[in-house]
C-alpha cells in the first residue's frame, strides 16, 4: 500500500474542506487498460462529523 493522493469533501454543516487520504490497493493491466484500486481513509471525516453531534 502506498499513499496515492488526497481528495477533499466539504462538510454540509459548516463547509470545511476535509482531506481524505487515498491508498492504492492494487493495479491490473489488460488489453491496454490500466485499472487502479484506491481505498479512502475516512478517519478524519468521522472525527469531523463527531464535532457536529449534540
Amino acid at each position: 500500500m502506498t499513499e496515492a493522493e488526497a481528495a477533499h469533501v466539504h462538510c454540509p454543516d459548516c463547509g470545511v474542506a476535509i482531506p481524505i487520504a487515498l491508498q492504492t490497493k492494487g493495479m491490473t493491466s489488460q488489453a491496454g487498460v490500466l485499472q487502479l484500486v484506491l481505498e479512502p481513509d475516512l478517519t478524519d471525516v468521522w472525527a469531523h462529523s463527531w464535532t457536529h453531534q449534540p
